[in-house]
């Protein structure tokens, strides 16, 4: 063997090996980074009903944009992503203030987008799955036929856009419902990874 190709193979085999960088663990997480313990938090995709108190033409029916946003009728754009239901119509209520003696809002969601989620590394199935709201890393985790004999059962990640990019979970955790862990609610488009 060439010394050139030996160099090679072993930096191959040193970077296979190197941390696969920095996470924070999900019971360091703030319950408002977590995802909600008191119901579901609004994604793009979700489809909002917002019903305005005796004002039907300020009522409405959206689909929750790519932008996080949804188009209301008088008042314009409002945030809808990241929010609860009760939160969103809160805002929607204080805005509608300028233009209706006190004005009562409601918002409920509709079957929202699809919530896929992709599972990789060392489960049984990898593959890109479709869980319902409010699904937690151990449901995506059982939709992909659980870890693999191989699996290190302490290094479950969920690598999302959003800041932490990486939230570690251990396996036994999830398995006994510690609060932290179940707590956090995947978003379209996480990747749950398995070591």
């Amino acid at each position: 063997m060439s010394p050139w190709l030996r160099i090679v193979l072993c930096a191959a085999l040193a970077g296979g090996c190197a941390s696969t960088g920095p996470y924070v663990w999900a019971d360091s997480l703030p319950a408002s980074a977590s995802g909600s313990t008191d119901g579901v938090i609004i994604q793009d995709g979700d489809v909002v009903n917002v019903r305005v108190f005796n004002q039907e033409p300020l009522s409405t029916h959206e689909k929750v944009r790519p932008d996080g946003k949804i188009s209301m009728p008088v008042i314009g754009e409002v945030t809808a992503r990241g929010k609860r239901p009760a939160q969103l119509a809160s805002e929607i209520q204080d805005r509608l203030k300028s233009v209706v003696v006190a004005p009562s809002v409601t918002v409920t969601m509709d079957a929202g987008a699809e919530l896929r989620v992709s599972v990789v590394g060392e489960v049984r199935n990898s593959g890109v799955f479709q869980l319902d709201h409010g699904a937690n890393v151990l449901h995506a985790l059982a939709a992909a036929g659980g870890l693999s004999e191989y699996a290190d059962a302490d290094k479950v990640f969920v690598v999302r856009k959003s800041l932490p990019q990486r939230v570690r979970f251990r396996y036994q955790d999830l398995r006994s419902a510690d609060p932290k862990s179940i707590a956090f609610q995947l978003q379209a488009g996480d990747v749950v990874v398995v070591e």
